[in-house]
C-alpha cells in the first residue's frame, strides 16, 4: 500500500475515518478498514494515532478549535470593540446598546459570523452527525457533543468568557444562559448540519435554498431576543 508522507498521509487518514464512521458506525469501523480506505499500513495510523479513539478525538478537537477560533475573532473585533467604544454596556441579563444603530451594526455583524459558522459546519456535516450518532448510542463516546459546554463556563479557563468579562465585569454566565446556548444555539445548528443531507432530500429544497431559509430563521429568532436597545440574556419572569 502506499503510505503517503507528512500531513498528507494523516489527511487521508482522517478523511478515510469519517467516510466509514459516517456510514458504518464507529463501532463497525476498524483500523484495518480504515487503512484500506486510506491506503496506508496499518503502522501508519499508529504511527499519527494511538488508537482508533484518537482519531475521533482529533477530529472532535479540530472542530472545537476552529469554533473557539472564530467565535474569539467575533467577539474581538465586535463586543469587545464596541465596549471599548462605549457602544455597548454588558450587564448580567443583557447587553445594552447606546443606540439603534449601534444594535443594528452588532446584529449585522452577527449575521455575518453566524452565516461563516453555518458554511462550516455544512462543510462539516460527517463529522457532525458522527458525534450526533455517538451522543445518541450513550456508548463510551456519548460525551463529546458536551465539550461544548466547557465554553460556556464563567471561569478564566475559558478563553470565551476570559475575553468578554476582561471587557466587562458585569459579564456572567447564568445557568439559564448557558442551558439557552446549548438547546437553542449548538444544538439547533448541530442537528442543522447532521440532517442537511436528510431533509435536503424530504423538503426537495437545494443546498442555496436551505441554507438561506435557515440563516433567515436564524435572523428572526435572534430578532426575538431584542427589547428596545437591549439584547435579552435570559428571563425578566423566570417563573412563567
Amino acid at each position: 500500500m502506499e503510505k503517503g508522507t507528512g500531513n498528507e498521509a494523516r489527511e487521508r487518514i482522517i478523511n478515510a475515518a469519517v467516510e466509514l464512521f459516517s456510514r458504518k458506525g464507529y463501532d463497525a469501523t476498524t483500523v484495518n478498514d480504515i487503512a484500506g480506505a486510506a491506503n496506508v499500513n496499518k503502522a501508519l495510523i499508529y504511527y499519527y494515532f494511538a488508537n482508533k479513539q484518537d482519531i475521533l478525538d482529533c477530529m472532535v478537537d479540530s472542530i472545537l478549535d476552529e469554533a473557539v477560533s472564530g467565535t474569539l475573532d467575533f467577539i474581538q473585533t465586535n463586543i469587545v470593540q464596541m465596549v471599548k467604544d462605549g457602544h455597548l454596556d454588558i450587564l448580567p441579563d443583557r447587553l445594552h446598546f447606546t443606540d439603534e444603530e449601534a444594535i443594528n451594526i452588532f446584529l449585522q455583524n452577527s449575521y455575518k459570523f453566524y452565516e461563516r459558522v453555518v458554511d462550516y459546519v455544512i462543510a462539516k456535516k460527517d463529522i457532525i452527525r458522527i458525534l450526533v450518532l455517538e451522543s445518541l448510542k450513550k456508548g463510551k463516546h456519548q460525551n463529546s457533543l458536551f465539550r461544548f459546554v466547557k465554553f460556556m463556563s464563567g471561569n478564566d479557563e475559558n478563553p470565551i468568557f476570559k475575553t468578554i468579562s476582561s471587557a466587562d465585569r458585569d459579564f456572567v454566565y447564568s445557568d439559564e444562559m448557558v442551558l439557552f446556548k446549548f438547546f437553542f444555539s449548538i444544538i439547533p445548528i448541530v442537528s442543522f448540519a447532521a440532517y442537511f443531507d436528510d431533509y435536503k432530500a424530504v423538503s426537495s429544497l437545494d443546498d442555496d435554498k436551505l441554507r438561506s431559509t435557515f440563516l433567515r430563521v436564524y435572523q428572526i429568532v435572534t430578532r426575538s431576543l431584542i427589547s428596545g436597545s437591549d439584547i435579552l440574556l435570559k428571563s425578566n419572569n423566570p417563573g412563567k
